[in-house]
């Protein structure tokens, strides 16, 4: 009987200890051999905009023609005084050419940070106009084709009216609870733009855009000189609906741009990795010129890895097509699970392109 326990005892230890070696040896495995070690970068990725333009518009001069015979460019002071006139309260329609002139500066300059297209501004963008029509005629292509070639551009995209109601009120009333009055004030500001679209040899009509919303300011004080500081001039605040107007055309057809995650493979070999410090610069071609020649090494791991790292410098230069081939490669040579999820991500960025095209203006 005590034979048989110390022969059960030595089995139990034997399997322990075979248990134990056999983690020590998964371990030491994973600790020898696997070296690489997966990172993460973030990165920009351009959304698709409302209206996308097509890719052979590469650039734009914007014009003015909106200032009719209705525009006029009252002075700051001036335009206060009418408010106080008016007891703190006015609410008008404005055709400011100060602020439609802002329109036209800021979407240029929208249009150009989105990296998406170059952009000129004539020295003199306004297109004269004799008339009180809210908004004219089409341009004849004759006309724009002129325009285009005067300005080395593909396309031309002009502001065709543009006018801001304002509303703008400061009130009082008592604090509850309390004997003191408190002061408040509001400046409503809504924008309606209407601009045109044309492109050079296109004898199609133009594509309009209409650009509308409001901008809005709020405050309250006990001391109504400082609430007066704190709200905006009517003149500020009519640029202020020039500058959101110019935004919001430029968003409706140039990209955004959203933060995101990829993953590339460190390697664990030195000559491999020195690749690293030119993708955290941004210099994918040359880090995929340094993992190229690495992509036929025997390891089918490392090669794996290499494959990896040059379908995503594919994608970071633009070439989806590259980058599916790469990441296929790297699929068969070795499969790992974030290969998997990484092509699904290129084909579904590829497929959204090919529907962005159907798309374009």
């Amino acid at each position: 009987m005590e034979y048989s326990r110390i022969k059960m005892k030595y089995s139990f230890n034997r399997i322990a200890y075979q248990y134990v070696k056999w983690l020590l040896f998964i371990y030491l495995g994973f600790v020898l051999f696997s070296c690489s070690s997966i990172k993460n970068i973030e990165i920009q990725v351009a959304t698709l905009p409302e209206y996308p333009i097509a890719d052979d518009v590469q650039s734009l001069v914007l014009l003015n023609r909106s200032m009719n015979m209705q525009f006029s460019n009252i002075p700051t002071d001036s335009l206060e005084k009418i408010l106080i006139n008016r007891r703190m309260s006015l609410e008008a329609v404005f055709r400011d050419s100060t602020a439609a002139d802002t329109v036209i500066r800021v979407a240029a300059q929208a249009l150009f940070n989105s990296g998406r297209f170059d952009v000129v501004i004539p020295k003199e963008p306004g297109i004269i106009r004799y008339d009180h029509d809210d908004i004219a005629s089409a341009l004849d292509s004759s006309t724009i084709n002129n325009i285009c070639k005067e300005y080395n551009v593909d396309a031309v995209l002009i502001l065709e009216s543009f006018a801001e109601k304002l509303a703008t009120k400061y009130y009082f009333k008592p604090e509850y609870g309390s004997y003191e009055n408190v002061y408040s004030a509001t400046s409503d500001v809504g924008y309606d733009a209407q601009w045109r679209f044309y492109r050079s040899g296109n004898h199609q009509s133009p594509y309009r855009f209409q650009v509308r919303d409001s901008i809005f300011w709020q405050n309250s004080s006990h001391s109504l000189p400082e609430l007066y500081e704190q709200m905006p001039r009517t003149k500020e605040a009519l640029i202020g609906g020039g500058i959101a107007s110019g935004v919001k055309m430029a968003e409706f057809i140039s990209p955004g741009w959203l933060n995101q995650s990829r993953h590339y493979f460190v390697t664990g070999k030195k000559e491999i990795d020195s690749a690293i410090p030119y993708l955290q610069e941004n210099k994918w071609e040359e880090a995929a010129l340094i993992w190229s020649k690495f992509a036929m090494i025997k390891s089918k791991r490392i090669r794996s890895e290499v494959e990896f790292n040059l379908a995503l410098a594919a994608e970071m230069e633009g070439n989806l097509d590259l980058a599916i081939e790469w990441g296929l490669k790297s699929f068969k040579t070795n499969y790992s699970q974030a290969i998997e999820v990484y092509l699904r991500t290129l084909y579904y960025t590829r497929n959204s392109k090919q529907q962005e095209s159907k798309l374009r203006y």
